[in-house]
């Protein structure tokens, strides 16, 4: 598999890597290889596949995508693309549907607008050598709330009218772009295993999608599926309070059981608050997360359904 952006602009590298160890599951270890868009036709020349994953975004209008495909073509492989940004880059999905043989898109909602003859959708996923952490007790836990992402207008208007009802609780925030105006909001930047582990030491992590389109004026469509860290962080132990903003993640979690939901801020206290009387109940509900992920979405999952996809 080979990213469709070089690396140096590509903070979802570590995506590549999860999904080859999805595929060293599935496959073994010697039958699979992942590259940098760089070194892709050179990889693709010696290691001679019989598919190829390009995986993430196509929105870098300088990336080498017709030399890629021409690479894969001159061994005989399939190409098949999964774009993981949409329906933010959806304007872009063309440059892909010239080039595939399959486009899996990461939303469900864009799925239908796609003119391709063949695309399936394909939600992200977890890494088992990154997010996995046993579920830590609740009095273990030095965060009451935890949150980490870039700091999109719809998360910013949110933590805001949430900071009044969070004083004196134990907030952390992580990410890009965040005001000072919010004191528990840090401009750190933290890798997928250190996300993981301060999801695993918080009672509760937010669950906040995107809401800010680079390319996406033709269908000006929702996103409808959620991101990849609501399961990175069901992988990491961590108790999940997530924004309502569509329901299809119920279909990958049970409201109740497995993910808390919300839509109205002061939820979020109430929710941190009912986890320090209920402390068994929300272990209990990260045990139930977690074993789901395991179950179905960590990127071994992901791999099997492309291989079934591109064998059919």
């Amino acid at each position: 598999m080979a990213s469709t952006s070089p690396d140096a602009v590509n903070h979802n590298a570590p995506i590549r890597d999860a999904l080859r160890d999805g595929f060293a599951e599935v496959l073994g270890a010697s039958a699979v290889r992942s590259s940098p868009l760089e070194l892709a036709e050179e990889a693709v020349a010696g290691f001679r596949p019989s598919l190829v994953v390009a995986l993430g975004s196509v929105a870098v209008d300088a990336a080498p995508l017709r030399a890629l495909a021409r690479s894969v073509r001159r061994v005989g492989a399939r190409l098949a693309f999964w774009l993981h940004d949409d329906p933010y880059e959806f304007d872009y999905g063309p440059k892909a549907e010239t080039l595939a043989d399959h486009v899996f898109t990461n939303d469900r909602w864009a799925l239908p607008h796609y003119r391709h003859p063949s695309v399936s959708h394909l939600p992200l996923a977890a890494c088992r050598r990154t997010h996995d952490r046993p579920v830590r007790p609740m009095a273990e836990r030095s965060l009451d709330l935890f949150f980490c992402g870039a700091a999109f207008p719809n998360r910013i208007a949110l933590l805001e009218r949430a900071q009044g009802s969070l004083a004196g609780r134990r907030v952390e925030v992580r990410g890009a772009g965040w005001p000072a105006a919010l004191p528990f909001a840090e401009n750190t930047r933290l890798s997928p295993a250190a996300m993981a582990d301060r999801a695993s030491m918080a009672r509760l992590t937010l669950a906040i999608g995107r809401d800010l389109d680079i390319a996406n004026r033709r269908c000006q469509l929702p996103a409808s599926t959620p991101g990849p860290r609501v399961f990175e962080a069901a992988l990491a132990g961590a108790p999940q309070l997530c924004f309502a903003a569509g329901l299809e993640i119920l279909d990958a979690f049970e409201e109740g059981r497995e993910i808390l939901l919300f839509d109205d801020v002061d939820e979020i206290a109430e929710a941190i608050a009912r986890s320090h009387r209920e402390p068994a109940a929300f272990e209990a509900m990260a045990e139930r997360a977690r074993a789901r992920a395991l179950d179905a979405h960590t990127y071994r999952h992901r791999a099997e359904t492309i291989l079934a996809v591109m064998a059919a």
